[in-house]
């Protein structure tokens, strides 16, 4: 149960109560252009970056959080650098830990465009909804309650272990996490694009972009032209990609794209900004050789995980590379990363991938 929770809160990000304080990190990418890094909630979910470009007509943000209260946080920071409106609001993609704060904009700001990718849009009002909700509604609350149970033979407990003052922190993270979620009120897009969309904020170009599908069927990133700054959403994640129902060789040729642009700096989905193309050139190197033996392992007849434990050892330069040799890291990048890509490199190979979302695949360790 545990396992399935923590997977799905990948995607399934949420806020924290009245007494649990949202706390985003503040980095200055560039003159106007500042990034909020959100902490995780207990063990139960991640919140994905939100960028705000400023200008003197105005503020776009692009990505509004898990949660509204992780969204609340970050505008009250914007407040202080700006007192000028947020005019736009651009969300990535439809995974929940980057849109589910837009309410917040949306309430403060009545005239706001709020835009996505069209395939985005149609995602965000149906089928992720429906992916969420076994989540939401049985495994999430099944787990908090667990953890609830645990705290109380803790707190009874004479003399209290030591764990307990943490014990109480992760519980108090994960009800939060679970009331945000559970009260957040949808805020759908007004306004869609196909492939670009050109903004001028107040004498800064923006373009919104979407190249083909990758991660999800409506990726949208941004890039700055000026500044060279590019805004990836979960197209890049500092440090490794969640590969979870994509589309393996339209997200390569996706970074393909990005690489092109040669940006001075990324700001990824997840994690701290990169100011090189080091963790992009690896990511690309990575999914070139599943795509390539993952084609060869199918036609001679191996099966997915057989697949992947012939083709991991090639894959330790760029791991490495990835991962910084931290074997927590190089377990998350083994199945987060090795092992849904390569699923759906089978299934993409089996015949045109559709828009539904594919289910979790059951990782099964080498040896099994």
């Amino acid at each position: 149960m545990r396992r399935s929770i923590l997977l799905a809160a990948i995607l399934i990000p949420a806020l924290t109560p009245p007494e649990y304080s949202v706390v985003p990190k503040q980095v200055q990418v560039a003159d106007g252009v500042v990034l909020f890094i959100t902490p995780r909630y207990g063990d139960v979910g991640l919140d994905g970056n939100s960028v705000a470009i400023i200008s003197r007509d105005g503020v776009l943000v692009f990505d509004s959080n898990g949660t509204p209260a992780a969204a609340a946080a970050v505008l009250a920071q914007i407040r202080m650098l700006t007192d000028r409106p947020v005019k736009y609001l651009v969300n990535s993609h439809w995974h929940w830990d980057h849109w589910y704060g837009a309410e917040v904009y949306k309430k403060a700001f009545q005239e706001i465009e709020i835009i996505t990718h069209e395939k985005t849009r149609e995602m965000m009002m149906g089928p992720a909804l429906a992916f969420n909700k076994p989540g939401l509604e049985t495994e999430l609350p099944a787990y908090v309650k667990s953890l609830e149970k645990k705290l109380a033979a803790a707190e009874a407990a004479s003399p209290p272990p030591d764990s307990l003052p943490r014990l109480r922190q992760l519980v108090e993270a994960d009800r939060f996490f679970l009331d945000q979620k559970t009260n957040v009120s949808h805020t759908f897009p007004t306004r869609t694009f196909k492939d670009r969309l050109d903004i001028d904020l107040g004498g800064r170009q923006v373009q919104v972009l979407h190249h083909e599908r990758a991660v999800t069927p409506g990726d949208a990133f941004l890039y700055l032209p000026n500044e060279k700054i590019l805004i990836t959403g979960d197209l890049l994640v500092n440090p490794i990609a969640f590969a979870l129902s994509v589309y393996p060789s339209g997200w390569l040729r996706t970074l393909e794209r990005l690489d092109a642009l040669d940006a001075s700096v990324i700001v990824p989905g997840h994690g701290e900004p990169l100011r090189d193309e080091t963790l992009l050139h690896a990511t690309m190197t990575v999914f070139r050789e599943l795509l390539r033996q993952g084609k060869e392992a199918k036609a001679n007849g191996m099966d997915v995980e057989a697949a992947r434990a012939a083709i991991m050892p090639s894959l330790e330069g760029p791991m490495k590379s990835i991962t910084g040799g931290d074997p927590a890291l190089a377990e998350t990048f083994a199945i987060y990363l090795v092992d849904w890509y390569l699923h759906r490199v089978y299934d993409e190979l089996d015949g045109p991938l559709t828009d539904d979302i594919a289910r979790i695949p059951r990782h099964k360790p080498a040896g099994d």
